[in-house]
């Protein structure tokens, strides 16, 4: 599969099913990318002893893998 970073994609299968972004990352050794605003998990972070911060909730996008996306291509439909 061709896919490139800024490709517009749509999950076929997982948790995901229907949703569709564009590709920020392409991770090649392990054929897995990630797309803006999809597979969001939280991670608590722990608090810094130097800047006595409190821990933090951060959120991030994870990698799915290459099989569960397929490129769509919204320039070529025409509503008639």
């Amino acid at each position: 599969m061709k896919l490139k970073v800024g490709d517009s994609v749509v999950v076929i299968s997982g948790s995901e099913k229907g949703k569709s972004g564009k590709i920020i990352k392409i991770i090649k050794t392990s054929n897995r990318v990630i797309v803006s605003g999809l597979n969001i998990r939280t991670k608590h972070q722990s608090s810094q002893i130097q800047n006595n911060a409190s821990g933090l909730l951060v959120q991030k996008e994870q990698p799915i893998h290459i099989s569960n996306v397929a490129l769509s291509d919204f320039n070529d439909v025409s509503i008639k």
